[in-house]
């Protein structure tokens, strides 16, 4: 039996599943891929960090001081949150990163609405 009759058959084939599972598995579990998971994480919510406090200086600050109270509307806070998201993912794609991806869709919002909480209190 040669090793192409092997790599056809049934065992072979279920064999090189197993093994390259094995393998996966371990690649998956090893620190040098969780660095790498937690670097790239790092990265993508800098870049949303950035777009949060460009938001801020060019959207939100204007609109605050051209107001006796400061205050921005329901309306406004929605446009802002929308215009840092963009942003981000703007930011992102450019560095070819996909920050919906790194960051999980679901998650966005409120890894901005944590960074606005920290913006505010810096202010």
């Amino acid at each position: 039996m040669s090793i192409q009759n092997v790599l056809e058959s049934e065992a072979g084939i279920t064999f090189l599943g197993a093994a390259a599972g094995l393998v996966w598995t371990f690649f998956k579990s090893s620190a040098w891929y969780g660095a790498a998971q937690r670097r790239r994480f790092r990265h993508a919510l800098h870049m949303l960090e950035s777009a949060v406090e460009e938001t801020y200086r060019n959207y939100v600050q204007a609109i605050k001081e051209s107001r006796a109270d400061g205050r921005l509307t329901t309306d406004e806070r929605r446009r802002a949150r929308e215009i840092a998201r963009e942003r981000a993912i703007a930011i992102a794609r450019s560095e070819g990163v996909d920050l919906l991806r790194e960051l999980g869709e679901d998650y966005l919002d409120l890894w901005m609405a944590k960074l606005v909480r920290k913006l505010k209190g810096a202010h």
